[in-house]
C-alpha cells in the first residue's frame, strides 16, 4: 500500500503531466474491485459503486493519473497497469489497492 505521502507525489507529477479532457481510452477504464466495493470508470465517468460522476479532467503522468470532477473533488489512480492500480482520495487521503475485474 502507498503510504500517506503518495497522494501529494501523485499531484506534483500530475502537474508535470499532460492535461486533457476526458477522451481516448484510458488505462484506467473498467472495473476495479478496491476491497470496500467496486469502482467502475469509462473515459468519462466515475462510479464508486453507488454514485455515477462526470470526469471533468484528466492529467497523466506514465502511470499515474489525475481525475477532476465537480466542486474541486480529485482522485489519484496510481501505477495504473492491466491488472492493478491504486486509488487515492484527494478529500480524504484514502487508499485502495485495486485489482482489475473487467
Amino acid at each position: 500500500m502507498f503510504p500517506r505521502l503518495a497522494l501529494p507525489l501523485c499531484l506534483a507529477l500530475a502537474a508535470c503531466g499532460q492535461e486533457t479532457g476526458p477522451s481516448e481510452p484510458y488505462a484506467f477504464v473498467g472495473a476495479w474491485d478496491c476491497g470496500v466495493d467496486t469502482f467502475t470508470f469509462t473515459n468519462t465517468t466515475y462510479n464508486n459503486g453507488s454514485d455515477t460522476y462526470p470526469i471533468l479532467n484528466v492529467s497523466r503522468d506514465g502511470r499515474d493519473y489525475i481525475l477532476r470532477f465537480a466542486n474541486g473533488y480529485m482522485i489519484a489512480l496510481a501505477a495504473v497497469t492491466d491488472t492493478g492500480l491504486t486509488w487515492v482520495s484527494g478529500a480524504s487521503g484514502d487508499q485502495f489497492n485495486c485489482r482489475r475485474v473487467k
